[in-house]
This record gives C-alpha cells, sequence and structure tokens, in this order.
C-alpha cells in the first residue's frame, strides 16, 4: 500500500499532531506500508506555510498541499490528511481524515472572541464542503461531538484515540535516582504536569488550588514542565502569591521525559479543553494515577479506573478533594494506568487500527 501523509507538523518539529502522526507512521512503515510524509518539514515532500498566523497558515498550506497534488494524487492508493482546511476542491477522491481538536471546541480567552468566531467559520466551511463518503477520525469524544455540532453528522465519524510508547513510557523502581536529573528532592510527593502553559490550561488555578494542598504536607511538590505564552506570567503568580514547593522545568528535551514521568508519583492537568492530549496517555504508561478535569476527553482516566476526576471551578472543593485523593493508598490505580496502557494504547494497536481504515479504502 501506498500511503500520503499531509499534515501542518511533523516529528521533531511541532507537538501533538507531529508526535501523533509520526508515532502511527512509524508502525506502518515497519509492517511494510510505504508511507511519504509531506508536511511544512517534510520528511519527504516539504510544502512550506506561513508561521505563526494560526487559521490562515493552515489555509496556506492546505492551498499548497491541493496545487502540489492536482495531478499526483493517483500516484498513492490512500490519503491520510490532518485537520484539512480546503477552501477549493480536495484532490484526494480516497482519503481518510483525521481531527486532533476543533476551533469550534477550543476554550479562547475573551479577548480573542473574533477570532474564534471567524476560525470556527472557516472550519465548518471547509470541513462540511467535503465528499460524505470519505470517513472522518477523531482522537477524542469530545473531538467527535464537535465534529456534529459542527454539521459533519451526515458523514462517517470514527472514534480512533491517540496512543503511547508502552516500552519508552514505563515505571521505573529507581524513582530517587532519577530525580537527581531534574533536582526534584527524594522524599517529596510529586505532582507532575506536563504540557504548554496555555490560557485553556489554566496554569494559575492550578497554582492557587496547588497553594491549598501543599499547607496540608511540606512533602507535596508541584513540578511543572512545559513552556508557553504563560510560562513567566506563571512563575511570577506564583511568586506574588508566595506558593511554595512548585518547581518550573521550562522546556523538557523529548527524551528525558520518560524519566520525569517515572520519577513523579501523580499526573495533573487541569485544562478546561483538550482534543485528546498525548500527556495522559504517557502518564498512564508511566503508571502514574491522574488528577484530571472533568471534560469529556479524560473521562478516559474513570474508564481506565486510574484517577480522580475533578471539578477545577471551585478551588476549594477542588483542593479538598485532592488531598482526599492523596492521603490513600492509590498502588491500585497505578496498576490500572499501566494495565489498561498496555493493553489499549500502544502504538501498535493504534495504528492497526487507522490501516483497517486505509485497507478498506
Amino acid at each position: 500500500m501506498k500511503l500520503l501523509v499531509c499534515a501542518s507538523e511533523y516529528y521533531p518539529y511541532g507537538s501533538g499532531i507531529a508526535n501523533a502522526v509520526y508515532n502511527v507512521v512509524e508502525p506502518l512503515r515497519k509492517i511494510g506500508v510505504e508511507c511519504t510524509v509531506c508536511s511544512p518539514s517534510g520528511p519527504d515532500i516539504k510544502l512550506r506555510s506561513l508561521n505563526g498566523y494560526g487559521r490562515l497558515g493552515l489555509i496556506h498550506y492546505w492551498y499548497k498541499v491541493s496545487k502540489y497534488f492536482k495531478k499526483r494524487a493517483d500516484d498513492y492508493d490512500v490519503a491520510w490528511l490532518h485537520y484539512p482546511l480546503f477552501l477549493g476542491k480536495n484532490p484526494f477522491k480516497r482519503c481518510v481524515i483525521t481531527i486532533h481538536s476543533t476551533a469550534y471546541g477550543i476554550k479562547y480567552p475573551s479577548y480573542l472572541y473574533f477570532y474564534k468566531k471567524i476560525s470556527s467559520k472557516i472550519e465548518k466551511y471547509c470541513l462540511n464542503k467535503i465528499d460524505d463518503e470519505i470517513t472522518f477520525t477523531a482522537v477524542s469524544r469530545q473531538s467527535c461531538e464537535n465534529l456534529e455540532n459542527i454539521g459533519i453528522g451526515n458523514k462517517k465519524i470514527i472514534y480512533i484515540p491517540n496512543g503511547v510508547d508502552i516500552n519508552k513510557f514505563k515505571p521505573s523502581k529507581d524513582k530517587k535516582q532519577l530525580r537527581s536529573k531534574f533536582k526534584i528532592p527524594k522524599n517529596a510527593m510529586v505532582l507532575l504536569s506536563v504540557g504548554r502553559l496555555e490560557y485553556h490550561k489554566m496554569p494559575f488555578r492550578m497554582i492557587d488550588i496547588f497553594d491549598k494542598v501543599q499547607k496540608t504536607s511540606e512533602r507535596y511538590m508541584l513540578v511543572i514542565a512545559g513552556k508557553g505564552s504563560l510560562l513567566e506570567s506563571a512563575k511570577e503568580y506564583a511568586i506574588r502569591k508566595n506558593v511554595r514547593n512548585i518547581k518550573f522545568l521550562g522546556f523538557v528535551p523529548e527524551e528525558d521525559l520518560p524519566d520525569l514521568y517515572a520519577c513523579s508519583d501523580y499526573y495533573w492537568m487541569t485544562s478546561k479543553y483538550e482534543g485528546q492530549p498525548l500527556t495522559v496517555f504517557e502518564a498512564m504508561g508511566s503508571g502514574l494515577p491522574c488528577i484530571v478535569s472533568d471534560i469529556p476527553c479524560l473521562k478516559i482516566v474513570e474508564d481506565a479506573k486510574c484517577g480522580v476526576i475533578v471539578n477545577f471551578g471551585d478551588i476549594e472543593k477542588a483542593a479538598e478533594g485532592i488531598i482526599e485523593y492523596l492521603e490513600i493508598d492509590n498502588s491500585e490505580h497505578s496498576k490500572n494506568a499501566r494495565e489498561y496502557a498496555v493493553n489499549n494504547l500502544d502504538w501498535m494497536i493504534i495504528a492497526g487500527m487507522y490501516l483497517k481504515e486505509f485497507e478498506r479504502l
């Protein structure tokens, strides 16, 4: 099979989409699928786009895709397209479209109201004009619901989650030794947050809640890994509020993330919106009980019986619930997290789900 993969980013450049696509392509290649990857950075076909221009940059990239493959589409058996925003005609008759998140679903700050409105309209127009017989896949239940809400319900929508490299992200018996790499106290109870610090991640709310949690025990430490537009503001906020036991690591290289998860005790995510974050699956693969928001894509923590779902809207109640959870033995949740990842989220399993759709075409 000759598979063409088109995405607006690809590993090692980019984040969620880049990593997810790469981790499906590599297993497919191992079983003999001939994959050609087209993105602004290649590696096989490079089509440069406008960086830093949001939806305008995406539209520009997909315009170049449509132009480049107008007479080349039949060179491939199937095309796998990630969030295609074709203002014109889709050049691929045989394709699977994967949606990681939607403008309709993202929670933007109020000052970006008009950006969200315009982005949502562009998204609705582009996705609804795609032929009805083309299959859509979405990486979370929330994204499936968002597609239905913008009118894609008459098309076929299949839920295929993201995955995790279970051989890379796994528990370790040497937590204390690994902590020296990140200068984390050996006897701390580490609550780990991984991801870009942006508005929808609610970093300030996380700090406010942790302020109350850590006052019950000096052992509790919040470790925050990731950059983002709110990193410096979050640091300043923690200092101004005099919140103790917070460590900001900033950007952590990809190769160091498995050790960071493995040396932690819990995973914490306060987001008010996510597509399907890879970090939660990485935490589960590492055997970490999860403390997460009550949003649809994180219900998987409940399904796997590997953590607690919290309404972070009420700071007092959220802190009380987390404190209560941390004070009990959660070793069973740790075991459940790892088992669920191994049995359901291994990238080879996820790649097989996509391959089934490609072969059908």
